[in-house]
This record gives C-alpha cells, structure tokens and sequence, in this order.
C-alpha cells in the first residue's frame, strides 16, 4: 500500500524512493496447452515477486530491479520473467541537466545509451485517475523494441504522472514529465506504484557502465553486427 501525504508536505519533497510492483493484464489466450502454458504461468508467477526501486531527489534518480528480492535467480523461470519484465535494465537521469541514460548490452558489450530529455516526445491528455490515492494525468510516449527477426521498431506506452509530486521521473524511461510517474502501462502489463518513502534522505549517483553513445548510434551498432552475424 503506497504512503499518502498531504500536499503541504509533498510541496516540500527533496528526495526520495519509490517502489513499484508489476500486474500483468488477463492472459486471454486460451489455446496454450501442456508445458509450454505451464511455462507461461510460472513466469507470470515469478514476474508478479518483482519489485523495482527509484532512488530519486531534485537533481537526479535511478531506477533499477530491488536487490536481494525472495526469488531464485538461477530458476529457469525467475530468469526469464527478469529478462521479460526488463529486470536487467537500469536507468539513470540527470535532471539537473537534462538527459537520461539507459542500460543496454549487446553480444558481450555494455553501453550507456544517452537521450536528452528534449528530445523525449509526450503527448499530454487532460485524462485523469487516482494512482494509490494520487490524482495522475494521463501522457502517451513511445519505447523502442526489437522484432523476433532482430528489426527495431516503435510501441506505445502510457505514463500517468502526479503533478503533485513535482520532480520529473519514474520507472523506466517515463521522464521529463511535470510530474513523477506513478503507473507505466507497458504491453501486457503495468508498473505500478506501491510504496513511496519521501523522508528518506536519498544520494544519487549514476550506476551504469559502459561507453556513452546516443540512441541513434546504438541503433546503427545492433543493424550492422545483427547483418554481420546472419548466415550469407
């Protein structure tokens, strides 16, 4: 159950962290059979223990997977709902000068892959909804993936931000809002608020590796070596 404070003290908040949890939506494919459904529904299960943590305060934050949570990560399941549910990310935003950073690994090699938070594209609607006892706004935005046969592509997500709270992150890359992201509605599932702490006293710093390329750049490094790697 997430903490309700009263808008004198939100107006004061500093720093910060925040918990979140994952629901998936109602799995409607009623054809799986045997195995491979009981697969299915043993990841669902692991992914529903994941709990993700943003350490936040005015000048920067960081998301990632909460540490030492009670699942066995050399289960088969618990592995894959992590990797699914994009437990091996991070991200890291710089909100004082404006840009984020995201986790990326490809065949062995890590990358910061840095956007500046202007280039990141919102489209503001004046749908609301309350978020654990917060009144949220609704934003539409867009994330990158990649297709089964290695393409990127473009997917729509949905974040619903607290003006409230006036510090521009949240899960994921659902930054650069007026306002911290309490829901991040992904496809098949949401991340959702579920604890927030605003009196804890809370440094961060940015906890990625890697060399610092833009998106762009990392996108020109997946085509070429995807081709490279693809049989003649």
């Amino acid at each position: 159950m997430a903490l309700f404070f009263p808008l004198a003290i939100i107006a004061q908040i500093r720093s910060g962290v925040a918990q979140y949890k994952v629901i998936l939506q109602e799995n409607t494919n009623t054809q799986l059979k045997g195995s491979y459904k009981n697969d299915i529904d043993n990841i669902e299960k692991q992914a529903q223990k994941l709990r993700f943590e943003l350490a936040f305060n005015q000048s920067a934050s960081a998301f990632s997977l909460v540490k030492n949570l009670p699942i066995d990560k050399n289960d088969f399941t618990a592995k894959m709902a992590i990797t699914i549910f994009d437990g091996d990310k991070m991200y890291y935003t710089n909100l004082k000068e404006a840009y984020m950073v995201e986790q990326k690994s490809f065949l062995g090699k890590e990358f910061q892959v840095k956007t500046n938070l202007e280039d990141v594209e919102w489209e503001l609607l004046d749908e609301q909804k309350l978020v654990s006892d917060y009144l949220c706004y609704k934003a539409i935005g867009k994330r990158n993936g990649v297709s089964k046969n290695f393409e990127i592509f473009e997917t729509e997500i949905i974040a619903w931000y607290c003006p409230e709270i006036p510090i521009g992150t949240g899960p994921f890359e659902a930054v650069g809002l007026p306002g911290m992201v309490l829901q991040l509605d992904l496809k098949g599932r949401s991340v959702v608020l579920e604890n927030l702490d605003f009196e804890k006293e809370t440094q961060v710093e940015n906890p990625i590796k890697g060399n610092v390329i833009s998106q762009k750049e990392y996108d020109s490094i997946y085509k070429k070596r995807v081709k490279a790697q693809m049989p003649r």
